[in-house]
């Protein structure tokens, strides 16, 4: 369970069920998915945790990967291995030899205690006030300090210049932050394209007619076509947005940044053969495909930077109790966002038109599966895959940067969140009204995600924008 569920629900539980109950029930539902085969894998995706070297610490012959650790009576294996995952260095029944029991309640008090002596320290009472991820908070700031320390002694610290000219040394932040570029332009282009001559010289070829041959069949279905296919434009201009973010966690040196680049891309670029069951091959998404391919690669597996990213010690309270607040409320948004896609995806692939679609062109399903002898029906099929595909792959992006990337003086988080959500939602929201397609239903998921976005990123702004 991290932060960002516990934190926020646990007054509600602790009302409920009373307080022992309620970390009773939060330790039970995090040793459940523990113990689900990969289910640790899982503990650890809630927040990226990954083992710091910088915090191993050996005492008496045995290696503990943090100093860190907590005391449960009656303790299982699944939760020992759920509270593992989430950055611990030992729990047990029994606190180990040397163990020093911290009497505060904050990261400085844990910080204090090991830099007074103490190399394992008990955390039962930060662990239930802060929530279950101050061991990776502690052990990301033991990193921090080892890495400024070690950087100072080699005089190396500070983010590496990169030369514009010599491309062949790029690191893979460069090739990531050209990708969200790229995407970006190419959000741009499939707009201007669609508000000016709508169809190019392959979709006439395909469908063998013109605009002026659309608007016979239906009135309606040129600005239907335009309302799908901004729609797919705002959000490569947000998957673009967000891929800028991550390059930049990916220039700090952010393994969450690298893992999320990695993930989105995966999700995203496959989808690009749910065209080929339409038997119409768009030369225009082939070219951006295979042209956007070798970024994603080299963004994924071209050379790392020293990691320069900085965490806080001292963090007001407050400021992250609506921080977590505003991310749990981010998550919501994201997962909406990541089954929509697969929806959208689905429906491509069956239905193509839902009955809004039918309310607002004032046809039959079987009228239009027959119009242009079947061919328009799988041309709006293939537009509504491109689209399903691609808001999958932002759903999984932001998720990922969501999830991972909320921290303390993350600004860039921050903007590309925001940038993402205003390219997304504001293509949505203006085709939609721009062309008549009104239909409260159809467009209640953006109604919701307008306020909830902007509600989660001013509750998360000072957190955000913390010095570190």
């Amino acid at each position: 369970m991290p932060d960002w569920t516990y934190l926020p629900l646990r007054r509600i539980t602790a009302t409920t069920l009373g307080i022992r109950r309620s970390q009773r029930f939060a330790l039970a539902v995090v040793s459940g998915v523990a113990r689900v085969p990969g289910g640790t894998h899982v503990v650890r995706a809630m927040d990226y945790t990954h083992r710091h070297p910088e915090a191993l610490s050996e005492v008496s012959g045995l290696a503990y990967y943090s100093p860190v650790g907590v005391v449960i009576s009656g303790l299982t294996t699944s939760s020992r291995d759920a509270l593992l995952a989430m950055g611990f260095g030992f729990v047990t029944s029994v606190p180990p030899s040397g163990a020093v029991e911290v009497p505060g309640s904050t990261i400085e008090s844990i910080l204090e205690a090991l830099d007074s002596g103490a190399q394992l320290v008990l955390v039962n009472n930060p662990v239930i006030e802060l929530g279950p991820c101050v061991a990776q908070r502690v052990n990301e700031v033991l990193a921090q300090r080892k890495r400024v320390e070690r950087s100072t002694n080699v005089g190396e610290l500070g983010v590496e210049r990169v030369s514009l000219v010599r491309f062949w040394t790029w690191p893979a932040w460069v090739w990531a932050l050209w990708l969200g570029i790229a995407m970006v332009c190419a959000g741009i282009g499939a707009a201007i394209i669609s508000l000016g001559p709508v169809l190019l010289g392959y979709d006439v070829n395909f469908l063998r007619a013109n605009v002026s041959d659309l608007r016979a069949v239906n009135d309606q279905l040129v600005p239907f076509i335009q309302h799908d296919r901004i729609t797919m434009a705002g959000c490569m201009m947000a998957i673009g947005m967000n891929d800028i973010g991550m390059a930049l966690g990916i220039r700090r040196g952010w393994r969450w940044a690298r893992a999320n680049f990695a993930i989105a891309g995966a999700v995203g670029f496959p989808t690009f053969f749910l065209f080929l069951g339409y038997r119409f091959l768009d030369p225009l998404h082939l070219a951006v495909a295979v042209g956007f391919f070798p970024l994603y690669l080299l963004g994924v597996f071209g050379r790392k930077v020293p990691p320069t990213w900085r965490v806080p010690v001292k963090i007001d309270e407050a400021s992250r109790r609506r921080a977590v607040v505003g991310q749990l409320i981010m998550v919501s948004v994201a997962l909406g966002v990541l089954f929509a896609g697969v929806y959208i995806m689905v429906i491509g692939l069956t239905d193509v038109l839902i009955p809004s679609d039918r309310a607002y062109l004032n046809g039959s399903q079987a009228a239009f599966t027959g119009a242009l002898d079947g061919r328009l029906l799988r041309f709006i099929a293939h537009d509504r895959a491109g689209f399903g595909g691609a808001l999958t792959s932002l759903g999984a992006g932001i998720l990922g940067t969501i999830l991972w990337g909320w921290r303390a003086g993350e600004r860039s988080t921050f903007w590309a969140l925001l940038a993402a959500s205003t390219c997304g939602l504001g293509a949505a929201l203006a085709v939609h009204w721009s062309v008549g397609y009104t239909d409260v239903f159809h467009l209640l998921p953006v109604y919701l995600a307008v306020p909830l976005v902007g509600v989660a990123l001013l509750l998360s702004r000072e957190w955000f924008f913390r010095k570190v």
